[in-house]
């Protein structure tokens, strides 16, 4: 199929080999220019009941006898990971590729696709354009009380059997690790001393046996899971429950709806307690337990993943009310496939009902980020923005800080706010020697000041020369990023968020993207990068000088950018998604 006049994708291979669809994927441009080229390419899967969107990198590329580019995409799929609720009885295929203003259906025009094997569990045919999956012997999924008491007993059974087994698995340790000289090659599998290695021994054995990962956290959602359910028995589902695992007090999206829901009188619960889930004391399961028994719709802001498989979850509404705005850099099962991506079979993110967005531009990447319908995608606004429209609120934010950090009035404030490098928390760092805090403010006149503002996760502070330390605060560890834009004149960022909360004030904006082709290779964007961002790309510490100097920040790009990721710039976010909650209730 032909893209444009210079792009053309051609869908080559799809094969099925019991479980596993691979497909395959041809790209051809003839514009000459493979600098400047972004291959974006996506797979939709239909069921007729829900979609899902997972991605397809160009891996290989090369370049032909007339000088077009060349790229080939290929990648395994695991079908019993597709849906959710796990109809795979017949499913659609189509590939999408993004032309530079969206992603396009790619027609496959008459294909044949003889790897699909007459012996396989599935049949294969297209029909106008699309690829069709249908299993030939289909499968009825429902569920039946019989069969789900039967297991239950078993497995109670299992597990009891099990437990009166445990000191025969601890005699099985003691045999191999003390006693069997013919299995040596054992005796350090485990690390630590040798009554160590016999009791997590004797736990494998034991875990294999009634087929249970028995740890910290499984023990601690098990106990979650039995009392919630017991508990539901006997409280009426009438409340609202935010519950966050980051955060301790109520700030973010979850505080700016809540006040909206206190005034509409709407019963709220909260579950605020940070930590991961096999910290946590049964003293707060049994607080959780409590109050999912009493909550009919449940609101995240975050990844929360002691919710994951949580029984009573299927009975009620979970909300993704997600923190930040737009959609930059990839992130959930967009990075399938990817270093610190996660499995194809991962359950994170995959119980989300809904999910709240800032504008239906962006839906279907959150829906492939999540794993969900796009239609689960709502775009109903980010509560915390609605401060943005608050003249108020601004002036009062400003006077605070000037107040508070009185050496910044009346200069020019240039925040410097880059994302991290790293996989996460655990490898989070950002190579400082990159922004020479001295060399930047010694090219600039005295009437600037550089605020320093590091994500969450970069630890160390950026080290600042003496000699400009007058005119450099480093407040990452201290005031609110939306708070600090209020008094921004130019924002320096890389691949930031941050754009998006900067563009609704019309703040310039420089892009120090200096490792731009590491970064799309190990983390990627929704958007190719040069054509997506509101604002220059500067790529060393001159440029970003003679910048500020010449005030060249192509600024026009803004406004165009604020109306694309925001659907509404009334302030009245946090009143629709209440609205919206409310609806669930009912």
């Amino acid at each position: 199929m032909k893209l444009n006049e210079q792009t053309e994708v051609l869908v080559d291979k799809l094969a099925i080999r019991r479980n596993i669809m691979t497909l395959g994927v041809l790209v051809r441009n003839t514009a000459g220019k493979p600098e400047e080229l972004e291959i974006k390419l996506a797979v939709k899967f239909s069921n007729g009941k829900e979609s899902r969107i997972l991605p397809l990198a160009v891996t290989d590329t090369s370049f032909d006898e007339n000088g077009a580019f060349i790229g080939y995409a290929i990648f395994d799929y695991e079908l019993d990971a597709l849906f959710f609720s796990n109809n795979l009885n017949a499913f659609t295929v189509v590939v999408q590729a993004y032309d530079g203003k969206g992603y396009q259906d790619v027609v496959v025009e008459g294909k044949e696709f003889n790897q699909v094997k007459d012996e396989n569990e599935y049949a294969c045919f297209t029909e106008s354009g699309v690829i069709h999956i249908k299993r030939k012997k289909p499968v009825i999924y429902h569920k039946n009380i019989l069969v789900s008491l039967f297991c239950f007993l078993y497995r109670a059974l299992e597990f009891v059997i099990g437990t009166l087994l445990l000191p025969l698995f601890v005699l099985d340790g003691i045999y191999v690790h003390m006693l069997g000289n013919k299995r040596r090659y054992m005796e350090n599998t485990y690390g630590g001393g040798q009554l160590k290695r016999t009791l997590l021994f004797a736990k494998w054995r034991y875990s294999s046996f009634c087929r249970l990962t028995m740890n910290r956290a499984t023990i601690k959602k098990t106990f979650l899971n039995v009392l919630a359910s017991f508990l539901s028995l006997f409280f009426p589902k009438n409340h609202i429950l935010f519950v966050s695992s980051r955060r301790t007090d109520l700030t973010g999206n979850i505080a700016y709806v809540n006040e909206v829901l206190q005034e509409k009188n709407a019963k709220v619960l909260f579950w605020l307690i940070p930590g991961k889930t096999k910290y946590m004391t049964y003293r707060a399961m049994c607080s959780l337990a409590y109050k999912l028994a009493r909550s009919k719709v449940v609101i995240v802001d975050d990844f929360t993943p002691i919710l994951n498989e949580v029984w009573v979850m299927e009975k009620r509404t979970l909300i993704q009310l997600w923190h930040a705005c737009g959609a930059f850099k990839t992130f959930g099962f967009t990075r399938v496939g990817k270093d610190g991506g996660p499995n194809q079979t991962s359950t994170n993110h995959r119980y989300y009902d809904y999910a709240i967005v800032s504008s239906s531009e962006i839906c279907r990447f959150y829906a492939e980020g999540f794993g969900i319908g796009e239609d689960n995608v709502k775009a109903l606004g980010v509560p915390r923005t609605d401060d943005f429209f608050k003249e108020e609120h601004m002036v009062e934010i400003k006077e605070k800080l000037y107040k508070e950090y009185p050496q910044l009035k009346g200069k020019k404030i240039i925040m410097f706010a880059p994302t991290f490098r790293g996989n996460g928390a655990g490898t989070a760092h950002f190579p400082f020697g990159k922004f020479d805090v001295k060399q930047v403010l010694e090219k600039l006149g005295d009437e600037y000041m550089i605020i320093i503002k590091h994500h969450p996760f970069v630890e160390m502070k950026h080290p600042v020369d003496d000699s400009v330390k007058d005119r450099v605060l480093d407040l990452s560890k201290e005031s609110e990023i939306n708070d600090l834009l209020f008094i921004t004149d130019l924002l320096i960022t890389d691949y930031s968020s941050v754009i998006f909360e900067a563009s609704l004030l019309d703040i310039p904006m420089l892009f120090y993207a200096f490792d731009l082709e590491d970064y799309v290779v190990n983390r990627d964007f929704y958007y190719p990068f040069k054509n997506f961002v509101p604002g220059k790309i500067v790529r060393n510490v001159e440029q970003i000088c003679s910048a500020i100097q010449q005030e060249d920040y192509e600024q026009e790009k803004v406004k165009a950018f604020k109306h694309r990721f925001f659907d509404h710039l009334d302030g009245r976010s946090s009143e629709r998604v209440a609205e919206f909650i409310l609806e669930q209730m009912k």
